[in-house]
């Protein structure tokens, strides 16, 4: 509850500070998934995982170097657009 409040009061989203903690960072995303079963049923919307799934995050910060190349990709991707 007071997590929720500190977001209230300081005036963020609740989604503007994990924007804010992952910016300038370098992230991997690992999924393993051990025995899961995916069934649709019939091909209908609902979906059922049985198994075990797990997500594992690295991160860490850019260097300087990875900052520019980044920055300079995004200046490319918003004058094409």
């Amino acid at each position: 509850m007071s997590e929720s409040k500190n977001v209230e009061e300081s005036g963020k989203g609740p989604y503007q500070g994990l924007v804010e903690a992952i910016a300038d960072k370098y992230t991997e995303f690992d999924i393993n998934l051990q025995g899961v079963n995916v069934t649709l049923p019939r091909s209908g919307i609902s979906l059922e995982l049985n198994g075990l799934v797990t997500l594992t995050v690295h991160m860490r910060q850019l260097t300087e170097d990875e900052k520019r190349a980044s920055a300079a990709k995004n200046v490319s991707v918003m004058s094409k657009a």
